[in-house]
């Protein structure tokens, strides 16, 4: 995960950036936000859409491995496969080598 921060570092800065002026905006409204559900939804709206921007360019330099167990597709930051729960990291079995 650490690559994939550090690659995209200057886009996650901006999301960061416009999430943190939103926040501040919707904080000094708050009074005419709360009473109006038109309010709400635009900026509900406005914050997912960064969230799922961000999200997206964390998932995309996701680097996977086959497991050697069982071929199920795995995150190679994960410790144990997701479908047979072999440790990931640890030697070889005996039968794989």
């Amino acid at each position: 995960m650490t690559n994939r921060i550090i690659d995209f570092s200057t886009k996650l800065l901006d999301i960061s950036r416009q999430k943190m002026e939103l926040l501040s905006s919707t904080i000094e409204h708050i009074d005419d936000i709360q009473h109006n559900p038109i309010f709400m939804e635009e900026i509900e709206g406005l914050y997912l859409e960064l969230f799922n921007e961000e999200s997206e360019l964390l998932e995309e330099k996701e680097m996977t491995m086959p497991c050697p167990e069982c071929g199920f597709e795995c995150a190679r930051i994960a410790s144990f496969c997701m479908a047979c729960g072999r440790n990931l990291h640890e030697q070889p079995f005996k039968e794989d080598m």
